[in-house]
């Protein structure tokens, strides 16, 4: 009686695994080297949270707050009579939530293009323009402002 037992892989196995790896990587790997796509995208959620942070703090303070985009990044304002809550012009910056920097501003990375806009939310939180929306790209990425209610969505 012969009893043999063979263990491990086939030539034929081991051929197809490296194939499989290869094809793998091979689509993979442009993921990994792409990094100002992922740049872009965090500038564009960082935009569209500084703005609903913007309406946020003119209804938590009961007055008006200024966001001002332009080409290169953005920055938030405020009047600078904070005790009356005057009218504007606003333009005293506000102070970055993160504790990071005395003025909340961001610049784009390289390739991102802003929408210049200025977006002023009233204490109650609507915005103060003349279009029921207001539609403001951020690096080939849309996010809308509504007039009536101040709601910042994704588009």
């Amino acid at each position: 009686m012969n009893n043999t037992f063979t263990r491990g892989f086939t030539l034929v196995e081991l051929i197809a695994v490296l194939v499989i790896v290869a094809l793998i990587s091979a689509v993979g790997r442009s993921l990994f080297f792409e990094v100002d796509v992922f740049r872009q995208r965090g500038f564009f959620e960082e935009t569209l949270s500084a703005v609903r942070y913007a309406q946020k703090l003119a209804v938590a303070s009961g007055c008006p707050v200024r966001v001002q985009t332009t080409v290169t990044g953005f920055t938030l304002f405020r009047s600078a009579n904070v005790a009356a809550c005057a009218g504007g012009p606003y333009n005293t910056p506000i102070a970055d939530p993160s504790g990071g920097a005395a003025t909340f501003t961001r610049t784009a990375p390289d390739g991102v293009v802003v929408d210049a806009q200025s977006i002023i939310f009233a204490a109650d939180g609507t915005v103060n323009m003349a279009p029921p929306t207001l539609d403001v790209s951020v690096g080939g990425r849309q996010f809308r402002v509504h007039r009536d209610t101040g709601f910042v969505e994704r588009r």
